[in-house]
């Protein structure tokens, strides 16, 4: 679920960079998925969410900054996009994470690769050539 593919790059070699890591982050998700229940990995899923809310504000405000800086037309829309995700991984952290460790994986993973190579796909892809015109 969690690979790198050449449909998801924008061109924009800082902000292709800053996805692939995104979607190693999902990955170490995903590999505490099929490693199977008999592990506890509480402190390993706070650990990975936090990393993931951490990374994920970087390059948010690296990424809003370059749409701010070239006068995207999208930049309310798509910040605010950008601020439902951080929202909903801070849910996600709020949850009894050590008593349904795999379910809040499974919820995760399914957030994250649904709203991940959506955006990317999508809203991402329409500010390119914004950002490479200038």
């Amino acid at each position: 679920m969690f690979n790198w593919s050449e449909n998801y790059e924008t061109g924009i070699n800082e902000i292709d960079e800053q996805h692939r890591k995104l979607v190693t982050i999902g990955a170490k998700l995903e590999d505490m998925l099929y490693a199977g229940h008999s592990i506890d990995y509480y402190d390993y899923i706070i650990e990975t969410i936090n990393e993931l809310r951490d990374y994920t504000e970087y390059h948010f405000s690296f990424e809003e900054k370059k749409m701010e800086e070239r006068g995207y037309d999208r930049f309310e829309l798509h910040r605010m996009e950008h601020l439902y995700f951080i929202k909903r991984i801070d849910k996600l952290s709020l949850q009894d994470i050590d008593s349904q460790q795999i379910s809040v994986i499974q919820e995760a993973l399914v957030f994250l690769s649904k709203w991940l190579f959506g955006h990317i796909l999508k809203e991402d892809m329409m500010y390119v050539d914004c950002l490479n015109k200038n």
